[in-house]
C-alpha cells in the first residue's frame, strides 16, 4: 500500500512539473560515510558493555523535484533509497563488523542559490528535513548477517544540509555537485537492543552529483 501511494505521488509529481515552467525534475547519486552519535557511556560496574562505532561507507540513490522561485529562491523534494550504519568493534576482527540500515527518505525543504560566479555556474546551498523510512535492517559479520528488523526503530527524523555548484546546461537544465551531512533525531535500535541500553543516532555526510530536466520556457 505505501509503495501504491509513493508511485502514485511520483507519477502525479512528473505530469505536473512537465507542465510547469520553473519544475526541474531529475536524479543523484551520493556517496560518503555514515556512522552513530549520541551513544551512552558503558558501565563497568554493572558489566555493560556498549560498541563503540566507526565511520563505513555509505551510497544512496534518488529522485529530486525542483520548483523555481523568483532565479533565487527554490522549493525542493527528493525521494531516496540511502543505506546507513556503523562499523563497531574496529580492528578487532578480520572482517570490522557492522549495522547495515536502508532507509527511504522523503526531504522537503528549500535552497538559494547566487549569482553566476563563473562560466554559468552559482553557489548553492540547501536545508530539508528528513523523513526516513526503514526498508531493511542487518547486523553483518564475516560469517553471516543477522536480520534486525524485529529490534530496530522503524523510522526516523532528522535535517539535511548541503553546499554545492549548480551548473547549468541547454539553458533550463541543471548539473548539481553538492557535500551534505545529515543528522537523525530517534535511536535507530529498539526492542531488546534497546533495552539492553543500546543507542545510535544516524548521522551521515557525503559528496552527491545530480541532473535536473528542465521544462517550458528557457530562463
Amino acid at each position: 500500500m505505501r509503495r501504491s501511494v509513493l508511485l502514485m505521488l511520483f507519477v502525479a509529481l512528473l505530469f505536473f512539473a512537465s507542465a510547469q515552467t520553473g519544475f526541474k525534475v531529475g536524479a543523484h547519486y551520493c556517496v560518503g560515510g555514515s556512522t552513530y552519535y549520541g551513544v551512552k557511556t558503558a558501565n563497568a560496574h554493572q558489566g555493560t558493555e556498549l560498541p563503540v562505532y566507526s565511520i563505513k561507507s555509505s551510497s544512496g540513490t534518488g529522485l529530486n523535484f525542483l520548483y523555481v522561485l523568483k532565479d533565487r529562491w527554490g522549493i525542493n523534494l527528493a525521494l531516496s533509497y540511502q543505506q546507513r550504519g556503523a562499523i563497531f568493534d574496529k580492528g578487532i576482527h578480520t572482517y570490522d563488523p557492522r549495522y547495515r540500515f536502508e532507509y527511504l527518505d522523503i526531504c522537503p525543504g528549500m535552497s538559494f542559490q547566487t549569482k553566476e560566479i563563473f562560466k554559468k555556474s552559482r553557489l548553492c546551498f540547501s536545508a530539508a528535513g528528513i523523513y526516513s523510512i526503514l526498508l531493511n535492517s542487518q547486523r553483518v559479520n564475516n560469517y553471516e548477517a543477522y536480520n534486525l528488523i524485529d529490534d530496530s526503530e522503524p523510522n526516523d527524523f532528522g535535517v539535511l544540509a548541503s553546499v554545492g555548484l549548480n551548473i547549468s546546461r541547454l539553458d533550463v537544465d541543471i548539473i548539481q555537485i553538492s557535500i551534505f551531512g545529515t543528522t537523525g533525531f530517534k535511536n535507530v535500535f529498539s526492542g531488546v537492543l534497546a533495552e539492553n541500553g543500546q543507542t545510535g543516532k544516524n548521522l551521515l555526510f557525503g559528496l552527491q552529483v545530480g541532473y535536473m530536466f528542465g521544462f517550458g520556457k528557457k530562463e
